[in-house]
């Protein structure tokens, strides 16, 4: 309860309340509601009490002994005093104003007569309903973080069950390691969007506001600071609950483990592996294991997979895996990193209206880290953006297909996303199908035939054409040859073909379907 829930009561809402002195009262923790007329008062409190008072204890005192009253009062960190007028002071001496302002103390006048006790009862009855509340949350949360720890969670596994638990990101630091788990609060946090899975979540807070501020709890361990939780979220006895309970948990596992921790880079790998082998339980381990690395969904963004395939027997895959986690920094924040099967992957949080161009700036610096270690070149495939963890285990699938229909269709190429390869994508399944190499053969047979007896390359022609949008200038341009010779093959193509209508639209999409399926059948047999 803060002093201002206090005073909104019923109960003291209608003795008609006036702040005379005290800011922020939304932001002032009332811990207790004790009421006396004792002048000495202050050495029987412990801070955090309201005072409920009528001033009799006040009654002849000289204006400096009632200053002294308020001095000593706000000293020991009395949340508020409540000074009934009418029976004692027909209204506040002056002396106790000035002196409560000096102090910062919120002195609140009421202007009609209630009684204390019925006050105390309703305050002290939700007081205690929230210090049962509090025991309740802390007993949820020691309950949940000591199973997982007996699921071998780990540090970095345990931070990002904090961090679900708690509505916002959670962060570790090592006294002696730097950042263990988590993002890095200087990160940054959008808190639209983000649910917390079983507890509810603070309301999103302005940014500057939210940056500022965060819930740090130390971890000690043998009478020594091991280190420091954060929770990257403005200061509440919810968040601060948790995190007192948490760190319990998470001093237990670094003075149990008593080893170097598992770093962030390690256990992203690790989480990156399991996903494309299937070694996870289910989707919210996944999720609170991502959070732990350092992987946070904001609003407005999706999680992207990438897939690093060598360009050459040359390139080693720890020194691409290298030089991609050092680029990911750069570049993509937070990340996984890992090689699996002699492709680096990786997964990052990106814009979808960004992602090209963030691709692009990643590959760009591999490229770097790849000269100043002498490794050779590599192609950088992105699969589609999806919207959280757990899906990546159908998109690293998705980024490594691609990749591997790039290397044969375009070996040059540095960046290729799974959109550029959809078609292709689909036709790969049925490329052997009898249904489809019919199709094929209905469309351009006589074209296939013509060019196997005389080497005339029509195909390759009518292909360059469609792909030039129908212009002869470009495709002229494209295949290196005069106008006069293009206009002499594409009356041969018609001819052939039975009469050539490319403004037809089913017999143009037919042509075309006809010859993606002759590349992917030409790239294969060039793999073979």
């Amino acid at each position: 309860m803060t002093v201002a829930q206090l005073i909104n009561l019923p109960v003291l809402a209608r003795a008609r309340p006036e702040v005379v002195s005290g800011e922020n009262l939304e932001n002032r923790d009332v811990r207790w509601v004790h009421t006396s007329e004792i002048y000495e008062i202050s050495s029987l409190l412990q801070g955090g009490e309201a005072l409920l008072t009528t001033g009799l204890g006040l009654v002849a005192l000289s204006p400096e002994a009632r200053r002294n009253y308020i001095a000593d009062l706000a000293k020991v960190g009395v949340a508020a005093v409540l000074l009934e007028l009418g029976r004692t002071f027909p209204e506040a001496p002056s002396d106790l104003i000035d002196e409560a302002k000096r102090f910062g103390l919120p002195l609140i006048l009421l202007h009609g007569v209630v009684p204390f006790i019925e006050v105390t009862e309703v305050a002290h009855a939700l007081l205690l309903v929230g210090e049962l509340n509090d025991l309740r949350l802390s007993t949820a949360v020691t309950d949940r973080l000591l199973h997982s720890l007996g699921e071998g969670a780990g540090l970095v596994g345990l931070t990002g069950l904090v961090s679900e638990i708690a509505g916002c990101p959670a962060s570790l630091y090592a006294v002696d390691a730097g950042l263990i788990a988590g993002a890095p609060q200087a990160d940054g946090f959008e808190a639209d969007g983000f649910e917390a899975n079983g507890f509810q979540a603070e309301e999103a807070q302005p940014e500057a506001t939210h940056r500022a501020q965060s819930v740090r709890v130390a971890v000690v361990t043998g009478g020594v600071v091991w280190g420091e939780l954060v929770l990257d979220a403005p200061e509440s006895p919810r968040l601060r609950t948790i995190a007192e309970s948490a760190v319990q948990v998470l001093r237990a596992e670094a003075a149990r483990s008593n080893v170097t921790p598992m770093s962030r880079d390690q256990a992203g790998a690790e989480l990156l592996r399991d996903i494309v082998t299937g070694r996870y339980a289910g989707a919210a381990e996944l999720t609170t294991r991502a959070l732990g690395a350092g992987l946070t969904v904001h609003h407005g963004h999706k999680i992207i997979a990438l897939c690093l395939p060598p360009r050459s027997a040359r390139t080693v895959a720890n020194t691409v895996m290298i030089a991609a986690r050092e680029a990911a920094r750069q570049v993509l924040g937070a990340s996984l990193v890992a090689e699996v099967d002699g492709d680096v992957l990786v997964a990052a949080v990106v814009r979808p209206s960004d992602l090209r161009a963030v691709v692009a700036r990643f590959a760009d610096a591999v490229e770097r880290e790849l000269r100043s270690t002498s490794g050779g070149g590599v192609m950088v495939s992105a699969g589609h953006p999806v919207d959280d963890v757990p899906a990546l285990v159908s998109a690293f699938p998705s980024a490594r297909e691609t990749a591997r229909l790039a290397m044969r269709l375009t070996p040059a190429a540095r960046v290729v996303l799974a959109v550029d390869f959809a078609l292709y994508q689909l036709l790969t399944s049925l490329v052997d199908d009898e249904s489809l190499e019919r199709f094929v053969n209905d469309q351009l047979g006589p074209l296939l035939t013509h060019d196997a007896r005389t080497g005339a390359g029509l195909v390759m022609t009518l292909d360059a054409y469609l792909a030039a949008g129908l212009s002869k200038t470009r495709t002229a341009d494209a295949l290196g040859i005069r106008r006069q010779t293009l206009y002499s093959r594409l009356e041969r193509i018609s001819r052939l073909l039975g009469g050539l209508d490319l403004d037809n639209r089913e017999q143009r999409t037919a042509l075309d379907l006809a010859l993606v399926s002759w590349r992917l059948r030409v790239s294969a047999a060039v793999g073979a």
